[in-house]
C-alpha cells in the first residue's frame, strides 16, 4: 500500500500538471517523495513507495554505458561502499516482474504525462531485460503521446523537451507507427522553430539532425519540409558566421547532408565559411597555441571529407597542411604563467608536521616514511572533487577540444570534452594535484632531513628489499646529493633506481620481465611496458594503502599528462626542471614508496 502522504502528493500533481523546475525534474519528484518517508523516522517504506521513489530517481538518456545495463535508462550515481565495491542507485537488480506490473499500472491510470511517460517508459525500457520480452505496445505509445504532450504543453526544461521528443521518435519508429511518426516529427519541427532566434547551444539544429541525417530513410519528410529546414540552418549560418563555435555547429551539418547527396560545390561552399571564420576570429589569431589549434581542426575536417572520396577536400586538406608548416608562431609569447599566492597559517604546518613526525617524542623511521608516502599520493575522490568543482564553475572550458602543451613548448595532447575524455581529464588533474601538493611535500622532508642523518636513511634504504641488490656506492650518492639540496644530481640518480626497483618487484612477485626479441635473445621490458602490462601486481602488493599506485607511478614516470620524469630524463627533454627541488621531491617520494614493500614483506 502506497504512503498516504505520497498518495497525496502524486494526486497533486496529476491535478496541477506544472512544468517540472529543472532538468531531468524527474528526479525532483523522487527527492520529494524521500522528504515524505523521512518525515516518519518510524514508518518502514512499502514496496509501492520503494518503486514511486525509484522511477523517478533512474537518469533518462544515460550518457554512457558504465552501468553495463545496456538501456536507456541508468543508475542517478554509481558510488564506493565502505568495502570499496561500486554501488549504483537505483538498481536494475531492485526491479522484479511486480515492480514492472505495478509502473504499468500507473502509466495508465495518472493523467500527468510527465509521471505517465516515465512509469511506462522504464516498463518499455527493462521489459526485455528482466521478464525476456517486450513490453505491451500500448505502453510505448503512450511514452510516445506523453512526451509529446509535454513538449506541446512545455511542461519540462527545453533541452530535457529536446531529449524528451527525440525519446518519442525512436520508440514511434522501433513499432513502425507511422501515424506517431508523423506527429512525432512535426512536434521536433515546432519545437525547433521556438528556438529560432536562440543561439544557445543544443536548441537548435536538432529537427535537421533528426529528421534528415539521422533518421531520415525511416521518416517521410515532403520536399517543402526538407527545404524549409536546409533553408533555416543556412540562414542560420549566414548569422552566425563571425562566431566560430556556433558556425560549425551549423557548418558539420549541412556538410554531412551535402557530402551524402554528392554535392561538391556545396560541400566546400560551406566548409569554406568556417575555414574563414576560424582563420579571421580574433581570439584564434591571439596567440599561437590558438592558431596551431584552429588550423589543424580545419585540417581535420577537410581530411574527414577527402576520405569520402571529394577530391576538391583533398586538394584543400594539403594547401592547409603547407600552411601549418609556414605559420610563423612564437611559443614563448603564448604560454603564459599564472601564480596564486595562497596564505597558510604557521599553526597548520605545526599541525600538519606533528601528525607525521609525532609531538615531544619522534615516531619510528618507518613510521614517519609510511606517514609521508600515504600523505602524498593523488587521492582519487579528492582529484574527482576538484575536476567536478572546476568543470562546474567553467563548464566552457570542458566543452572542446583542450591542447596540452609539455614544459618546452611543444603540443602533446588534444583532449576532448570532458564526458567524452573524461580517464585523460582525470590524469592531467591529478597531476596538477600533486603540484598543489608539493609545497607541503617539501616542508616534510626538510623536516625529515633535520631529524634524520645522511647516513641513517642511506641505511634505511640499503634495509629495504627493493633497493638492498642495488650498487652500493649508487644508492649512497643518490641520497647523499639529495640530502645535500644537489638536485639535478640527485634526480638523475633516482630515475635509474626507480626503473630497476620497480623491476626487481615484477620480478619477484612471478611478473614478466623478460619478452623474446627476434635475434633469439630476450629484451627487458621497458618501465612503460611494466608499469602498463603488469599493473595489477602492483596494485595487489601496495592494496593496503587504499590508492591505486601503479596509477600513481605512471602519473609521475611515464605518462604524457603527467609529470614524465623518467622518459624525459630517457629522452633529454624538458632538462632545465631536473633542477628544481619539487621535481626530486616527487622522484624521492616514488623511493619511500617503494622502500614500503620490505615493510609488507616483513609483516607476512
Amino acid at each position: 500500500m502506497l504512503n498516504n502522504d505520497v498518495k497525496t502528493y502524486l494526486e497533486n500533481l496529476d491535478r496541477e500538471q506544472k512544468a517540472l523546475a529543472s532538468y531531468n525534474g524527474e528526479h525532483d519528484i523522487a527527492k520529494a517523495i524521500k522528504d515524505i518517508l523521512a518525515k516518519d523516522t518510524n514508518y518502514k517504506p512499502t514496496i509501492e513507495d520503494i518503486a514511486e521513489q525509484m522511477a523517478f530517481d533512474f537518469m533518462a538518456a544515460y550518457p554512457n554505458d558504465n552501468s553495463g545495463w545496456g538501456t536507456y535508462h541508468g543508475p542517478m550515481f554509481i558510488l564506493p561502499n565502505q568495502q570499496g565495491q561500486m554501488v549504483e542507485y537505483p538498481s536494475i537488480k531492485r526491479i522484479d516482474e511486480e515492480t514492472l506490473k505495478y509502473w504499468a499500472k500507473r502509466a495508465k491510470e495518472t493523467k500527468n504525462p510527465i509521471l505517465s511517460s516515465r512509469y511506462a517508459d522504464l516498463v518499455v525500457d527493462f521489459s526485455p531485460k528482466i521478464i525476456n520480452k517486450n513490453a505491451d505496445v500500448d505502453l510505448f505509445q503512450i511514452v510516445i503521446d506523453s512526451n509529446i504532450a509535454i513538449c506541446e504543453k512545455s511542461l519540462a526544461d527545453p533541452l530535457d523537451c529536446k531529449t524528451k521528443i527525440k525519446r518519442a521518435l525512436v520508440l514511434a519508429i522501433q513499432i513502425n507507427n507511422q501515424e506517431k511518426i508523423a506527429k512525432a516529427k512535426e512536434t521536433i519541427i515546432n519545437l525547433e522553430k521556438k528556438a529560432a532566434t536562440d543561439d544557445k547551444p543544443g536548441l537548435w539544429g536538432f529537427a535537421f539532425k533528426w529528421l534528415i541525417l539521422d533518421f531520415g530513410k525511416k521518416i517521410t519528410l515532403d520536399e517543402t519540409e526538407k527545404a524549409e529546414l536546409i533553408k533555416d540552418i543556412e540562414n542560420r549560418l549566414k548569422r552566425v558566421e563571425k562566431d566560430v563555435w556556433l558556425a560549425e555547429n551549423a557548418v558539420s551539418l549541412l556538410a554531412e547532408h551535402y557530402a551524402n547527396e554528392k554535392n561538391e560545390d556545396n560541400l566546400m561552399r560551406v566548409l569554406d565559411v568556417l575555414e574563414k571564420s576560424l582563420k579571421t576570429n580574433d581570439r584564434t589569431n591571439s596567440d599561437a597555441l590558438l592558431k596551431v589549434h584552429a588550423y589543424e581542426k580545419i585540417h581535420e575536417i577537410y581530411q574527414k571529407y577527402r576520405d569520402k572520396g571529394f577530391q576538391k577536400a583533398k586538394t584543400a586538406s594539403d594547401r592547409i597542411s603547407q600552411e601549418i608548416g609556414q605559420l610563423d608562431l612564437d611559443w614563448n609569447k603564448s604560454l603564459k604563467e599564472i601564480s596564486v599566492t595562497t596564505e597558510i597559517k604557521q599553526k597548520d604546518i605545526d599541525d600538519f608536521l606533528k601528525a607525521i613526525f609525532g609531538d615531544k617524542e619522534q615516531g619510528k623511521l618507518e613510521t614517519i616514511i609510511a606517514k609521508i608516502s600515504i600523505n602524498f599520493l593523488p587521492k582519487k575522490e579528492a582529484v574527482e572533487k576538484q575536476l567536478k568543482d572546476v568543470s562546474g564553475k567553467h563548464p566552457l572550458q570542458f566543452l572542446c577540444t583542450t591542447q596540452v602543451i609539455s614544459d618546452d613548448g611543444i603540443p602533446i595532447a588534444k583532449l576532448s570534452t570532458l564526458e567524452e575524455d573524461y580517464d585523460n581529464h582525470f590524469q592531467r588533474y591529478a597531476a596538477q594535484y600533486m603540484q598543489f601538493g608539493s609545497f607541503f611535500l617539501t616542508l616534510a622532508i626538510d623536516e625529515l632531513k633535520k631529524r634524520i642523518s645522511k647516513q641513517n636513511i642511506t641505511e634505511y634504504f640499503r634495509n629495504s628489499t627493493l633497493f638492498g641488490n642495488e650498487d652500493k656506492e649508487y644508492l649512497e650518492r643518490a641520497i647523499s646529493a639529495y640530502w645535500d639540496n644537489d638536485y639535478l644530481v640527485s634526480s638523475h640518480f633516482f630515475c635509474p633506481l626507480i626503473e630497476s626497483a620497480i623491476r626487481e618487484l615484477v620480478k619477484n612477485c612471478g611478473g614478466i620481465v623478460l619478452r623474446p626479441n627476434n635475434l633469439g635473445g630476450y629484451d627487458r621490458l621497458t618501465l612503460r611496458q611494466l608499469l602498463n602490462g603488469q599493473g595489477e601486481i602492483i596494485e595487489k602488493v601496495f592494496a593496503g594503502m587504499g590508492q591505486n599506485m601503479a596509477f600513481y607511478f605512471r602519473l609521475v614516470l611515464t605518462e604524457k599528462l603527467g609529470m614524465n620524469l623518467r622518459n624525459d630524463f630517457a629522452h633529454g627533454f624538458g632538462k632545465k626542471k631536473f633542477f628544481t627541488r619539487d621535481v626530486s621531491d616527487r622522484l624521492f617520494h616514488v623511493m619511500i614508496c617503494l622502500s614500503l614493500v620490505k615493510k609488507r614483506e616483513e609483516n607476512k
